[in-house]
């Protein structure tokens, strides 16, 4: 296939309408539910409510953090679009944008590498694959990752050096960890091209290519400057993490160890290729066996050498993903996360493999037109059950929480359980005293702050002394708090109440007791939002007084927001 050759804007084009529809089926109840959203939206885009609706999240250092844990690229798309319409509607929105600017460099790089053939398996394969969808749901910075890869490596395929320059440029903008992973790809690529002329990228190739990928280089390590020079940082190292549960399986986020290189390169990519996740563990093996054996038998009558010499750059990009993420297990995050270097790779060079496999079984059996349409659309049919809601999750249970919380003053502050406190943050649009998602412990600085406030909280919210929970919200001035008489059961107690190793804090707090002052209606008075959540009104409480007539002053009232 020769690399300049025009891509067809008619494929690609049709390419990118299927795509949409197969995203739109697999998250059209998102469109249609306001609180439906991907998880990590509660931590990187809840605070750009700010931007369309002004007056919300006032000196709240959880807005601050969030904003600089969020590269400039990301925050600058969210900016322009606040205007028209919500940042967390946005961020749906956005996620479907990439789905199909992803699909559509996929057809390209199977196209330039193999015809118009190879380029619909490799789309195929994209719709029927879930790793994508799963790593772009929520519009956030990670959603960037695997289209800009793979509009790194068609530039690249096409010999388009602009094209190379200019993706790099957006990567540090958007994704900072897969910049340094193309910049390692194209860099291991010029230097192996001084010694075999056919393996020399177009871009690095002149001295002003250099300065450029130099200049992209500062923009990545400003980004990473300005978060410690706010007193976030450093990021936590190997020796920080040892013996600490926080970092362990049980902790907020299992960092340390880290998992094996099996793991990362077979076992994660591979159980989203099977049917594991989607239909157990028999049913994924007897998939995972059935899709293997038709690829062998298949790919035996591909064209390897001449997808070699034409693919040269993914070896590239495979040993800069090798390098970085064997360094980024020795200096562990000062890397960021060491599968970030590997999966995203694995992902579009397994997909694409699959392609060049399943396009030589069948590129005969499929010449003919319509029997390459029914197959194209079949493809995109059978990708609904897979994809459907994928990693997008309906947090209208809290509505009535919600419904309260605008009733109350912008600038209040509420405090509860954190998970809890996540969905307040989101679609509440208050600020919170401390929350879950944002409870970072790899961020030295930030966790200094973060950690007290969750022993605070812990102490006050199972307190049997309502004094201790007036103190508590008097000091911090908490104004309303958010209570869930569930999270004080002896079973929710007995498993896991929170990450460690505030699950022994709470253990230790509530060992013996069942009486607890949040449960006492006369010393907390409180309006009833839904699911059993009580809302109270801290201001201005005192021991045994009845409040009505304000929102969440009433006395008990289960159904008061509903």
């Amino acid at each position: 296939m020769n690399p300049g050759a025009a891509l067809p804007a008619k494929d690609l084009w049709l390419a990118a309408l299927l795509s949409l529809a197969v995203f739109f089926a697999a998250h059209a109840k998102g469109f249609f539910n306001p609180f439906a959203s991907n998880d990590d939206v509660r931590q990187q885009v809840f605070w750009m409510q700010k931007w369309s609706e002004p007056g919300l999240y006032p000196d709240d250092p959880f807005s601050d953090y969030a904003e600089l844990y969020v590269p400039y690229g990301v925050k600058a798309v969210y900016r322009l679009a606040a205007p028209l319409i919500d940042p967390v509607a946005f961020s749906k929105a956005l996620t479907g944008i990439l789905y199909v600017f992803l699909g559509g460099c996929l057809w390209a790089v199977g196209f330039t590498l193999g015809g118009r053939g190879l380029g619909w398996t490799a789309a195929c394969v994209y719709w029927l694959t879930p790793s994508f969808l799963h790593n772009m749901s929520g519009g956030l910075s990670r959603s960037f990752a695997s289209p800009l890869l793979a509009l790194f490596m068609l530039c690249w395929l096409r010999r388009n050096a602009r094209g190379m320059g200019l993706t790099l440029a957006l990567e540090a903008l958007f994704i900072p960890y897969i910049c340094i992973l193309s910049t390692g790809a194209c860099l291991l690529a010029a230097l192996a091209g001084r010694r075999r002329a056919d393996c020399a990228p177009p871009f690095p190739a002149r001295p002003a290519h250099l300065l450029w990928t130099g200049l992209v280089a500062g923009v990545v390590w400003l980004m990473g400057r300005q978060f410690d020079a706010a007193g976030y940082g450093p990021l936590v190292s190997a020796a920080d993490m040892a013996g600490r549960p926080e970092f362990g399986p049980l902790g907020r986020f299992e960092l340390y160890p880290q998992p094996g290189l099996f793991f990362d390169a077979l076992y994660y990519p591979f159980e989203r290729i099977g049917l594991f996740l989607d239909a157990g563990l028999a049913t994924g093996v007897v998939s995972l066996v059935a899709i293997a054996g038709l690829a062998w038998i298949f790919g035996r009558r591909a064209d390897w050498r001449g997808l070699g010499e034409r693919g040269a750059p993914f070896f590239f990009l495979l040993a800069a993903s090798a390098g970085l993420y064997a360094l980024a297990r020795v200096f562990i995050l000062k890397l960021f996360v060491p599968d970030r270097y590997l999966s995203y790779t694995l992902y579009m060079v397994y997909c694409l493999l699959l392609a060049v496999c399943f396009h030589a079984g069948l590129a005969r059996a499929l010449a003919a037109p319509k029997k390459a349409a029914a197959v194209v659309l079949l493809a995109a049919a059978l990708s609904f059950p897979r994809l459907r809601g994928l990693e997008l999750y309906d947090y209208s249970g809290d509505a009535p929480l919600y419904r309260a919380a605008w009733e109350t003053p912008k600038d209040a502050l509420f405090a509860g359980e954190p998970h809890l406190m996540d969905n307040l943050l989101t679609f509440g649009k208050r600020k919170v005293f401390v929350s879950y998602k944002l409870a970072h412990p790899w961020s030295k600085g930030w966790w200094e702050f973060v950690r007290p406030r969750l022993v605070s909280l812990f102490r006050a919210y199972y307190a049997s002394d309502p004094r201790a929970v007036r103190d508590f919200c008097r000091e911090n001035r908490i104004d309303f708090l958010v209570v869930d008489p569930a999270g004080f059961t002896p079973e929710f107690l007995r498993a896991r109440p929170f990450f460690a190793p505030f699950d022994a804090l709470i253990r230790e707090l509530t060992q013996g007791r069942s009486e607890f002052a949040l449960l006492d209606e006369r010393e907390f008075p409180y309006t009833g939002v839904g699911g059993g959540l009580r809302l109270i009104d801290m201001r201005g409480q005192e021991p045994g007084r009845e409040k009505s007539g304000e929102p969440g002053l009433a006395g008990p009232q289960p159904g008061g927001y509903n």
